[in-house]
């Protein structure tokens, strides 16, 4: 399932779009969930709700608040959204560059464009799958993996711990451990029931890492030396990035 919200102060604009990105998705047996917005506003309220986009079609040209102030906000609670500008005018290119957009279709819509568009931006976040995905009752879950502090085992029972929520479900820590090597996150084996995101370890010592919500979890003692060298190395490319 992808996820698409389409935000367009022109009516007519904006069921275009919803027809035409659902056409091509059929040619990709891929399955969209789409919301539509009519201002700018409605669209930030959603993300600070924590409702998450794969793909945002923003306009640039709306009345109230345009696409380049909209997409500002967006990045402060959401860096990993792809967002493609749909505008009348290039002129607005150079401006827009700051919130990272992935793409610009120009209007009016062309359909081998789009086409394009969409595979592009599904190529990407295949490639790049930011979710960890789960069944549990027949239903068929997704946690953006960036919100997940750490997994917990016990037994058959696997806890997803994030920081405002835990998600269960039955499953086995090694097969997730193994699934999780394509992601863009790294976490930790600590222990032989814990596997922690090393974007949420605020500190280190010598049998705990500190989470940044505080909680500490023990390190095993066969896995001090491994988990030193990991997190050692982890800083180091850190701090060469910087």
């Amino acid at each position: 399932m992808i996820n698409i919200a389409i935000c367009d102060d022109d009516i007519v604009a904006t069921g275009k779009l919803d027809c035409m990105l659902q056409n091509i998705a059929k040619k990709y047996f891929v399955d969209l969930e789409i919301e539509v917005y009519w201002d700018g506003e409605g669209l930030i309220k959603s993300v600070e709700s924590k409702v998450y986009y794969d793909m945002i079609f923003l306009d640039i040209e709306m009345k109230n608040e345009n696409g380049i102030s909209v997409a500002r906000k967006i990045r402060k609670m959401d860096n990993n959204v792809l967002i493609i500008y749909v505008t009348s005018h290039e002129s607005y290119m150079l401006e827009s560059f700051s919130v990272r957009p992935f793409r610009f279709i120009i209007k009016p819509l062309n359909e081998q464009e789009l086409h394009s568009c969409f595979k592009a931006a599904f190529d990407d976040i295949s490639n790049s799958d930011s979710y960890f995905r789960y069944n549990y009752q027949r239903i068929r879950h997704k946690i953006p993996i960036r919100d997940i502090l750490y997994f917990q085992s016990n037994r058959r029972k696997i806890k997803i711990v994030t920081q405002e929520n835990v998600f269960e479900f039955y499953g086995k820590l090694n097969d997730i451990e193994t699934s999780l090597i394509n992601s863009k996150a790294v976490f930790l084996r600590v222990h032989q029931s814990f596997l922690v995101n090393y974007k949420h370890v605020k500190g280190l010592s010598y049998d705990f890492l500190v989470l940044d919500n505080g909680k500490h979890i023990s390190i095993s003692e066969d896995r001090r030396k491994q988990i030193s060298e990991q997190y050692c190395a982890m800083e180091d490319v850190f701090y060469v990035n910087i």
